[in-house]
């Protein structure tokens, strides 16, 4: 039998790339669904209706999830199995043609996204298409695979057309990897042949450094209020996951989401930080901005909850701020 699971707001039911043999069916409540559009890189954000499945594909295909399935609010979902799914889709030919249509749907928008990219007129010869795949990876933040197949690009096409694009997708794309992959390796490896014993520290001081250098030009960008740019150094260090400056780079991207208005991504990056960090002293800011993003998405009643909870837990700097807000929502849900 399937279960009744209850989820609160700002969890996560999974994440891209999980292997999860379960089929979803939300009842009540709001989920979205955030994924890559494989054409542009771009975060595509799906929101499930009452009474939809979703999870379905990668159950049934037993494949890793190809999405992130978000809770927006306090919602109840019924999970089945493959084989519980399978028995009730039986019986149940609506939902059977149900799903035929949204498969139908989806595999129209991936081959109108494969067209796209294979288009002959802009993909005509291996270049075009060594060129789009760099700036592909470079789009969806996987920066060392850009730099990689953008430097496979330079070797091939030396005097190719995309040369121009290609030189700031290396330099950028290094520089946003924190460089653990290049220069400072290598550099670490050469200096410590002379000296003998230190050899095996000089890689990761190297790479220390270079994390401390991507965490102050993101400050630097975030004070010049570039909030996209700043947002990709942050983003850099929270996915090497080392250094000082992890849970203060989960901040400064939180603020950069924010800022650009990307609500669900914010409140996404947000709950991944108290899973990760439930007693960080930056809890009382991450759970300031999950209620400035649901204030952002005119639902003061979400987000005086979060205000409430961060007020117990700020310091003296920022109780003022927090109190502000929480004076702001109470007035709109008043109203």
């Amino acid at each position: 039998m399937p279960k009744a699971v209850q989820y609160s707001a700002n969890s996560v039911i999974y994440f891209s790339g999980d292997f999860d043999a379960r089929v979803f069916l939300l009842h009540s409540g709001h989920i979205a669904l955030n994924s890559l559009d494989i054409e542009t890189g771009a975060q595509v954000t799906e929101y499930i209706k009452t009474g939809e499945f979703f999870g379905v594909k990668s159950a049934l295909g037993n494949y890793p999830r190809e999405e992130s399935a978000m809770v927006l609010t306090d919602s109840l979902v019924y999970t089945f199995s493959v084989a519980e799914f399978e028995s009730f889709a039986q019986t149940n030919t609506r939902i059977i043609l149900q799903m035929l249509k949204v498969f139908s749907r989806q595999l129209r928008n991936i081959h109108h996204q494969l067209e796209s990219l294979m288009d002959s007129k802009q993909q005509t010869n291996n270049e075009d298409g060594l060129f789009t795949v760099a700036t592909a990876f470079y789009k969806s933040q996987h920066y060392q695979a850009a730099a990689q197949v953008a430097a496979r690009y330079r070797a091939l096409y030396p005097s190719g057309k995309h040369l121009a694009a290609i030189g700031p997708i290396i330099a950028n794309s290094t520089q946003m990897a924190g460089r653990s992959f290049g220069e400072a390796r290598q550099a670490g490896s050469v200096n410590a042949v002379p000296g003998g014993g230190g050899a095996a520290a000089q890689p990761e001081q190297n790479n220390d450094a270079s994390i401390e250098l991507t965490f102050q030009l993101a400050e630097d960008l975030a004070k010049q209020q570039k909030w996209a740019d700043a947002y990709k150094q942050y983003h850099t260090i929270i996915e090497l996951k080392q250094g000082a400056n992890v849970e203060a780079s989960y901040l400064g991207a939180a603020r950069c989401l924010y800022k650009q208005a990307e609500y669900v991504r914010c409140i996404q990056l947000g709950t991944g930080f108290i899973t990760q960090f439930p007693k960080s002293l930056k809890l009382a800011e991450i759970l300031m901005f999950l209620g400035l993003c649901y204030q952002g998405m005119d639902r003061p009643d979400k987000a005086l909850p979060f205000y409430d909870k961060a007020l117990t837990m700020a310091g003296p700097l920022l109780v003022p701020k927090i109190k502000e807000l929480q004076a702001t929502c109470e007035g709109a849900i008043h109203a």
